[in-house]
């Protein structure tokens, strides 16, 4: 009978965090809050000029000081057009 009592006890405590979290990110919202990640500022053009000179995708994540994934997919983004911020 405790450990139903304290399981209750737990799950009510769980939901009532989930509630503020949620709402706490909805007044974020509310209040036009940039909320995540900070973007990585960098050269987009950068990548292929240095791609077209022969860098490898690691050398050009180095000196840009970012992820080969997110070289890899900026340098998708600038060979199809799409517009970056």
């Amino acid at each position: 009978m405790v450990f139903t009592v304290l399981g209750a006890v737990a799950e009510l405590e769980r939901n009532l965090i989930v509630e503020r979290v949620r709402a706490g990110l909805r007044n974020a919202r509310a209040k036009g809050r940039r909320l995540g990640r900070p973007t990585k500022k960098f050269d987009h053009a950068q990548i292929a000029v240095m791609r077209s000179s022969g860098a490898s995708w690691r050398s050009i994540s180095r000196k840009l000081g970012v992820s080969v994934g997110t070289v890899f997919t900026a340098a998708r983004r600038v060979n199809q057009g799409v517009s970056t911020k």
